[in-house]
């Protein structure tokens, strides 16, 4: 049974990477079945396994998050993956940390602390809450299309609920950070449609499990 999805860009490089799914784990009730955080209420053995089943499954040298992994943990939000030669991140974009561009802020962050040049970098953006689901207010709506033009969101000035697509800003901040568009993937997935692969923490009413985005640090 495959436990996480991958990125085909990340993979030919050689990167050991992935977005976790839902299932394969040992996590029962709404955290069914490869919950990932021992924060949300689920039994901590049991996310201690699931750490396990992943570590090997991803064939990861060292423990997650740790030893030379690194990842971050979504339910909705968007996780982005970049390499940067012996350099690695792993970032967590909300709506707030989409609209002050974080992912951004981690593309310069590799340049300023590891000399990496952002046109040899690498990005994976994984499955997240899409378009499709992710209805936002008017107010919001405008914010987004501001700081990322119209494709950003529907217009609220015709649409009174109107959608916002996180996955869209997320490309433009790495773009504009210097990221060629070639090196840039979206591993899709929309984590509020798909009950059966994905952790929803909206559709699921806050009551649900977490996924991990992981990526090893490699020179290659």
């Amino acid at each position: 049974m495959k436990l996480f999805l991958t990125s085909r860009l990340l993979s030919a490089a050689g990167i050991a990477h992935g977005f976790s799914l839902r299932w394969g784990g040992v996590s029962s009730g709404p955290f069914s079945s490869l919950n990932l955080s021992a924060s949300v209420g689920d039994d901590e053995a049991a996310v201690r396994e699931n750490h396990e089943l992943l570590r090997e499954a991803a064939g990861l040298t060292g423990r997650l998050a740790a030893d030379g992994a690194v990842g971050v943990r979504v339910a909705d939000c968007v996780p982005i993956l970049v390499h940067a030669g012996a350099a690695a991140a792993a970032v967590h974009a909300g709506w707030r940390g989409t609209r002050l561009q974080i992912a951004g802020r981690a593309i310069r962050a590799l340049q300023h602390a590891a000399g990496a040049d952002p046109a040899r970098m690498l990005a994976a953006i994984g499955p997240c809450i899409g378009r499709c689901c992710y209805e936002v207010s008017q107010d919001l709506a405008a914010t987004f299309r501001a700081l990322f033009g119209p494709e950003a969101a529907d217009d609220p000035a015709v649409n009174p609920k109107p959608h916002l697509d996180l996955r869209y800003c997320v490309e433009q901040s790495l773009l504009h950070a210097g990221v060629p568009r070639e090196r840039i993937e979206q591993v899709e997935g929309c984590t509020s449609c798909d009950s059966g692969a994905f952790f929803s923490h909206r559709r699921d009413k806050g009551r649900t499990g977490r996924h991990l985005a992981f990526i090893e640090v490699r020179d290659l």
